[in-house]
């Protein structure tokens, strides 16, 4: 008996190519096809991250500079996640979007610093508000300044420590702690002590942040003041480095190697 024949499959519409939306905004990777994009080129924050923690060594500091919302401080807190003695130096009596975080990451809140000598068996991370109670305006930062200045004489004597100022500009000047702060960042490769400073300004913060640290991550400023007095300091390309701080996408920040002048991007996730 003849096999009658099996009908033709049927024939699929023609589906347009997939088209996978960036995971970057369209700014950012338009600054891919700039001639800024071949001098940093943007690396993927998880690659990113991963090399940073391989290549930051203790007694090497660490500036970032953007304005509130920039990012800047969970980029910190992912940076400063690996390291295993560290002390946050909280300003504020209550401050739940930054000390939060932290204490949720293991950080034990304390009002009086007992340093300890690094040890690679047990990580110590500290977040430290100085109690000044009673105590208000004038009084209350000269207070808590003398509490910074004392931790800060005790990391230098014990070494090891890793200090996270949140907003060096306040602590300089406001709490008097500029004197201290140089000193660290000039010793701190010998002492093995490491600084995190962070500012929303990129101006009136101590000009060492910008010389002695080996790690700069700078996000978006449209000022061009500002932008330009950014890239002066960073001793790399600085037309190239200005261009990029003007034109940076949200979240998005440029990091400088201060050791070996090379700028690449990437995004923090916020």
């Amino acid at each position: 008996m003849p096999r009658i024949p099996s009908p033709p499959p049927p024939r699929l519409p023609r589906l347009p190519p997939l088209s996978l939306a960036p995971l970057r905004s369209r700014d950012s990777v338009a600054l891919d096809r700039e001639p800024s994009g071949e001098v940093a080129p943007f690396v993927r924050w998880d690659r990113f991250i991963s090399h940073f923690h391989a290549t930051w060594t203790q007694g090497t500091h660490v500036t970032s500079i953007g304005p509130t919302g920039s990012g800047k401080t969970v980029l910190n807190r992912e940076l400063l996640r690996r390291r295993w003695f560290v002390i946050v130096l909280g300003v504020k009596n209550q401050d739940p979007e930054l000390y939060g975080p932290f204490q949720k990451m293991g950080y034990q809140l304390v009002h009086k610093f007992e340093p300890l000598p690094p040890s690679e068996d047990q990580p110590h991370r500290i977040l430290f508000v100085p109690t000044a109670a009673g105590y208000h305006g004038a009084e209350a930062r000269k207070r808590k300044g003398a509490a910074f200045k004392a931790v800060l004489n005790d990391v230098y004597d014990v070494g090891g420590w890793t200090v996270y100022a949140d907003d060096v500009q306040y602590q300089s000047d406001k709490l008097g702690l500029r004197t201290e702060f140089e000193e660290l960042l000039m010793i701190g490769r010998s002492e093995k002590v490491s600084i995190v400073g962070s500012s929303q300004e990129p101006v009136d913060i101590p000009v060492m942040f910008y010389s002695a640290a080996t790690h700069l991550f700078l996000f978006k400023n449209p000022d061009r003041y500002r932008a330009r007095r950014m890239a002066e300091l960073t001793g790399v390309n600085r037309d190239e480095a200005e261009r990029i701080i003007l034109s940076l996408p949200p979240h998005e920040f440029l990091y400088i190697n201060k050791l070996t002048g090379r700028m690449s991007r990437s995004r923090v996730l916020v």
